[in-house]
């Protein structure tokens, strides 16, 4: 992130009096800023993000859409439930940033993980599990 950039963000963020988090992908062409809380952190362990992702679960907060910045190329979208459910990911390096359903122009959802210091945070500690019966039987084994 630019000097210019980070004190932008510092600025809105005094202004405002709010929490700003900054996020992207692995490449860096994608990337974002979170003005605000994030809602919901959750675990999901559904077949379909399974799938998608080629791990056994994903980690997830939403976000209303007006406290999300796209402050570098925004990502493409995939439609994964057609007329339903698009995902979002960097078309330079693959990262999964974010996801958006259709006809919900209040909040989106983004991986955690994208998000810088996401370790660091303790407003993003999962407080739900979302699709424990599809989970991989043996995942409860490995903790």
């Amino acid at each position: 992130m630019s000097e210019r950039l980070a004190a932008a963000i510092a600025t809105a963020a005094a202004a405002t009096g709010s929490e700003v988090r900054s996020g992207g992908c692995l490449c860096g062409k994608c990337r974002f800023t979170i003005t605000g809380p994030v809602h919901d952190p959750h675990v999901c362990k559904c077949a379909h993000c399974v799938k998608r992702s080629g791990s056994p679960l994903q980690w997830w907060g939403s976000v209303p859409k007006s406290a999300l910045t796209w402050t570098g190329a925004e990502p493409t979208w995939f439609d994964t439930y057609p007329g339903r459910t698009a995902r979002g990911f960097c078309p330079a390096c693959a990262t999964h940033l974010a996801a958006r359903d259709y006809g919900d122009d209040t909040f989106i959802g983004i991986l955690i993980p994208a998000l810088d210091h996401y370790a660091d945070d303790p407003a993003l500690i999962p407080t739900n599990l979302n699709r424990v019966a599809e989970a991989a039987p043996w995942l409860a084994q490995a903790g």
